[in-house]
C-alpha cells in the first residue's frame, strides 16, 4: 500500500489546479486571494500538499505570522473558508474514502503542530465528518450558511414568499437600479458604517479597507454591486466573489439600517445578474447572527452546517 507523505510546495499553479477540482473549491483558498492578504497584512504563506505517490489527495494553503514568541494562523477578514481541501473521492468505497481523509488530516495536523503554536481551520460545508479533529483534541465550533441554487431565476422567483416578492416589487417601483462597478469607495464606507451600527469598531480604517478591496477587485476576485435610488444616491452595496461557477457573499453595507427594502432588492438583482452569467450557486457565507440569518433565509436557500476547528499547543494553551 502506498503511504501518504506531506510536502511544502512552491508551485502556486499546481495548488490552484487542485483547488479548482476539489469538492471544497472556493476563492478564499486560491493562491491569488491569500497572496493579496499575505502582502497586505505582512503574513507568510505556505502551500501544504498530501500525496499518495505523485497523486495529490489533500492539501492546505495557510497564512501565518509571528506574534510575540508564537507562530499563529488565525481567520482572515472576509475569508469564509480556510480549511483542508480533498480530491474528489467519487467512486471510492466509503471505508477507503474515510480512511484516506482521516490519514490526510493526521498528516496535515502533524505538520501544523510542528510549525505553529495556534491555528484555526474554517472547514467547507462539504466536510461533514469531523471526528478526526475531535480525536486530535481540536476545539470545534459549528457554523451555518445558506446555499442557494440560482440556475433558474424563474424557479427561484416562484419559490419566494409573497412578502419578499412584495418588497422587491415595491423597491422596483421606487426607481432603484443596479450598477456593477470596480469602484470600492462607497462599499468600504458603507461596510464600516453598517458594522459600527452594531456597536463595535471595524478592524480597518476607511483607507485600509479601500486598499484591500481594490486589490481583490484588481485580481478579479471581487465584483462590486451598488444600488442607486432615483436621486442617483448609492443606498446599498455588496461585494461578491465569483469562482468556479459559484458566487460568495463577501461584504455589504447600507447608508442606513433599512432603506425601503433596498437590501432585499439589491440581493435579488445580484442573483438575477449572476444567474444570467451562468453562475449556478450562491453561498451567503454565514447565518449565525439572528438578524442576518432571518434576512438571508428569506431567499429560500438550503441551510448548511460547517465547522471551525482550532488547535493550541504548549504554553499558549494557558494564555488564551
Amino acid at each position: 500500500m502506498v503511504q501518504l507523505h506531506v510536502e511544502i510546495s512552491n508551485d502556486p499553479e499546481e495548488w490552484n489546479k487542485f483547488n479548482i477540482h476539489s469538492p471544497q473549491s472556493n476563492p478564499f483558498q486560491s493562491y491569488d486571494w491569500l497572496k493579496v492578504y499575505s502582502e497586505f497584512f505582512n503574513l507568510s504563506l505556505n502551500i501544504l500538499l498530501v500525496r499518495k505517490g505523485e497523486e495529490i489527495i489533500s492539501g492546505l494553503i495557510y497564512p501565518f505570522k509571528k506574534k510575540f514568541l508564537f507562530k499563529v494562523s488565525t481567520p482572515l477578514l472576509f475569508t469564509y473558508y480556510s480549511g483542508i481541501l480533498f480530491q474528489d473521492f467519487k467512486g471510492e468505497k466509503t471505508q477507503k474514502r474515510i480512511m484516506q481523509k482521516n490519514e490526510a488530516i493526521i498528516k496535515i495536523h502533524q505538520h501544523l503542530e510542528q510549525t505553529l503554536d495556534f491555528f484555526t481551520l474554517k472547514l467547507h460545508y462539504t466536510i461533514d465528518d469531523i471526528r478526526q479533529f475531535k480525536w486530535l483534541a481540536y476545539k470545534i465550533k459549528p457554523r451555518h450558511t445558506f446555499i442557494l441554487n440560482i440556475e433558474s431565476i424563474e424557479k427561484l422567483w416562484d419559490r419566494l414568499s409573497n412578502s419578499l416578492k412584495r418588497k422587491i416589487k415595491d423597491a422596483r417601483e421606487q426607481g432603484f437600479k443596479l450598477v456593477k462597478t470596480t469602484s470600492v469607495d462607497e462599499l468600504a464606507q458603507q461596510q464600516i458604517l453598517s458594522f459600527e451600527r452594531t456597536g463595535g469598531k471595524f478592524f480597518l480604517n476607511f483607507n485600509e479597507l479601500k486598499q484591500l478591496l481594490e486589490k481583490l477587485v484588481q485580481k478579479k476576485l471581487l465584483t462590486i454591486y451598488y444600488l442607486i435610488d432615483k436621486n442617483d444616491q448609492i443606498v446599498a452595496s455588496r461585494g461578491v466573489s465569483i469562482w468556479n461557477g459559484k458566487a460568495y457573499d463577501i461584504v455589504a453595507g447600507t447608508i442606513g439600517k433599512e432603506i425601503d427594502n433596498a437590501s432585499h432588492f439589491l440581493v435579488w438583482k445580484i442573483l438575477e445578474d449572476l444567474s444570467s452569467n451562468n453562475v449556478k450557486e450562491f453561498d451567503f457565507c454565514g447565518a449565525d447572527i439572528e438578524s442576518v440569518a432571518f434576512f438571508k433565509m428569506q431567499f429560500g436557500g438550503e441551510i448548511k452546517i460547517s465547522f471551525e476547528v482550532s488547535y493550541t499547543k504548549g504554553l499558549l494553551k494557558f494564555l488564551i
